[in-house]
């Protein structure tokens, strides 16, 4: 059988004014630390990426069962599609460290930059448009080593508890 990896996020703990950036998924990647697994059986260690924005320290992450892990990654190439609204401004799914390669399909805005959020990216020019951006993240690694069994049970979910403080 199956078991289904959850993850939840929780950001909190500052004023309204301040923002950052932490999601967290598993590694999916077909050469990253699961190698393209993204379901798994009693007694796996299912990998997740943490990515936060420079300005978040990311605690370590709690497991409702089992025994969490770290590991090194480094550097990771991701690509989203984002949609300029009339606008010069788009955002990336998780914080860059900056761009390797941008599509535009259909209109081109021009040369887009990182912003220092390391989410927004502008555009050179406003406007309605989509552009594929691959960039470069640097997320931090973690694993839940599940147990065999829970309960006498081998059919079970595991919940992980992801937590960070911004700074200003």
């Amino acid at each position: 059988m199956t078991v289904n990896a959850t993850i939840r996020v929780a950001f909190g703990g500052g004023s309204a004014s301040i923002t950052g950036h932490l999601s967290a998924e598993v590694d999916s990647r077909p050469e990253g630390l699961n190698q393209g697994k993204s379901s798994f059986l009693p007694g796996d260690t299912a990998w997740f990426l943490v990515h936060a924005s420079r300005n978040v320290t990311v605690d370590t992450p709690i497991a409702s069962a089992g025994s969490v892990l770290s590991a090194r990654v480094g550097s990771v190439s991701r690509t989203d599609d984002v949609f300029f609204e009339n606008a010069t401004t788009a955002t990336l799914s998780v914080p860059a460290d900056g761009i390797q390669k941008v599509t535009w399909f259909g209109t081109d805005l021009g040369s887009v930059s990182l912003g220092s959020d390391q989410l927004t990216v502008t555009a050179s020019r406003s406007g309605v448009a989509v552009a594929r951006i691959t960039y470069s993240t640097s997320p931090k690694a973690y694993g839940v080593k599940s147990p065999t069994q829970l309960n006498g049970s081998t059919d079970f979910s595991i919940l992980v508890l992801v937590t960070g403080s911004v700074t200003p």
